[in-house]
């Protein structure tokens, strides 16, 4: 008798395990996407970088703008430390002070800020992430 009580209740039990598991990887999910960023659009900055911070679960580049002869903060954002260090980066990739031109997929929001694409350095050399963030 009381097996039969528990093949009733294990499918339910199961069944409100992988509801739990559900809600709880939301948040997760949701910390990955893309939403924020037009990826419609690519925009590209000239700019000085004051601060890269490599960190996870995202990296992230900030770069002075010069716009209407005034100094604009950016805050790009990047990929995480592991895809950046399988692409050969660190902590030395960005230097502050570099002089570097940047594509970025802007805010939707229209704020000073984007997904990182690709910078270019005064010496010409070239480095991508990929889409990001990951």
């Amino acid at each position: 008798m009381a097996s039969a009580a528990w093949r009733r209740v294990i499918p339910l039990l199961v069944a409100g395990a992988a509801v739990g598991a559900g809600v709880l990887s939301e948040p997760a999910l949701a910390h990955h996407s893309f939403a924020q960023f037009d990826k419609t659009r690519q925009v590209t900055l000239k700019g000085t970088v004051k601060d890269w911070q490599f960190t996870n679960p995202h990296s992230w580049l900030q770069v002075i703008v010069q716009e209407n002869g005034h100094d604009v903060e950016y805050s790009i954002e990047g990929a995480s430390v592991n895809t950046l260090v399988r692409r050969g980066w660190g902590r030395t990739t960005f230097k502050v002070g570099d002089k570097i031109t940047l594509v970025i997929y802007p805010l939707k929001t229209g704020q000073n800020g984007g997904a990182f694409l690709m910078a270019t350095f005064a010496n010409g050399k070239t480095i991508s992430s990929g889409i990001t963030p990951n």
